[in-house]
């Protein structure tokens, strides 16, 4: 059984979602976690550098919204066995990404000789958006593996449904990929709150914790890495996962674009190809072609001549 392995503790890192309006802390919030490696899209940032009581844990910065360089960083990382990614913020990069699929939309249609203002992301477009987040997904799974915890910061808006004539609020979703917050180990929605002197309250309303450190729907004050270090802590020493999950995605695509491959194939393909195996197998085709009575097997005129061809395929092909 090559693929399994016996449970055990394991040591890593955690996957984090941090949501919230602007001004909560989402950014003080991610600062708390050790040696922090910030990809910073927002230039937000730049408020802590060198900062008293926030900028201690802050160890490099990189400036950007490109995914791609978002991947490159990843990559970078991986050599690690302890630290933190900071995304600030996953929105960001995943609206850079939406729109330079927008972009080459616009491209196509101005080739095209189209109005570029009636362009809109293909569904095409979409699958590759959503085949890109999710690719950047998986190499935060892998980086997490190695013991790096990865903290995403996104901006939130409103779920709503049509009640009647109205649109009525029945929730709240983070401003990224559809489905991403399923990744991450810990969610956490931040807020403000003012206490009885008129003070500012820093609130963190907990969605989901794989650790039980937390419970969902509690509400901690003041939020951050020490909430659960205690539990990282305890898993100092032990084992890590061996994580490839970013190349599981490579080696499915590989074998999915070989069936699209032998999907492709035309009749007259496969017949070429099974009649260039031998002149056996060529004469053989060539006779039962005359037999069927079909004039030219490159070019079939309706479909019982196209059934006939794959049944002498078929034949042919067990010589």
């Amino acid at each position: 059984m090559g693929l399994f392995r016996k449970p055990s503790a394991k040591k890593l890192g955690l996957k984090v979602l941090v949501m919230g309006e602007k001004g909560v802390g989402k950014s003080v919030f991610a600062l708390s976690f050790p040696t922090v490696y910030a990809m910073d899209a927002e230039t937000g940032m730049a408020f802590y550098e060198g900062h008293p009581e926030f900028g201690n844990n802050l160890e490099m910065i990189a400036n950007t919204q490109d995914f791609n360089e978002l991947q490159e960083a990843i990559d970078e990382l991986m050599d690690l066995d302890e630290g933190t990614l900071v995304i600030d913020s996953e929105t960001k990069f995943y609206q850079n990404l939406t729109d330079a699929s927008l972009q080459v939309e616009e491209r196509k249609a101005k080739e095209k000789g189209k109005d570029i203002n009636d362009s809109s992301v293909s569904m095409r477009g979409w699958g590759r958006v959503k085949a890109i987040a999710q690719r950047l997904q998986n190499l935060k799974i892998d980086l997490s593996a190695k013991g790096v915890n990865v903290v995403s910061i996104s901006q939130i808006d409103d779920v709503k449904q049509k009640v009647g004539e109205n649109f009525v609020k029945v929730g709240e979703k983070p401003v990224m990929q559809k489905g991403s917050e399923y990744d991450y180990d810990i969610v956490i929605k931040l807020t403000t709150q003012l206490d009885a002197n008129n003070n500012v309250k820093y609130q963190g309303i907990i969605l989901k914790d794989r650790t039980g450190v937390t419970k969902v729907g509690q509400v901690i004050d003041s939020p951050s890495y020490d909430t659960w270090k205690l539990f990282l802590e305890s898993r100092d020493g032990a084992d890590k996962i061996k994580s490839s999950l970013s190349k599981d995605g490579a080696k499915s695509q590989k074998a999915l674009e070989q069936e699209d491959l032998e999907a492709e194939k035309t009749v007259t393909d496969k017949l070429k190809e099974v009649m260039a195996k031998s002149k056996e197998h060529q004469a053989k085709a060539v006779e039962l072609i005359k037999q069927a009575g079909i004039a030219n097997p490159l070019a079939p005129k309706d479909a019982k001549e196209l059934t006939k061809l794959k049944e002498i395929i078929d034949i042919v092909s067990e010589i």
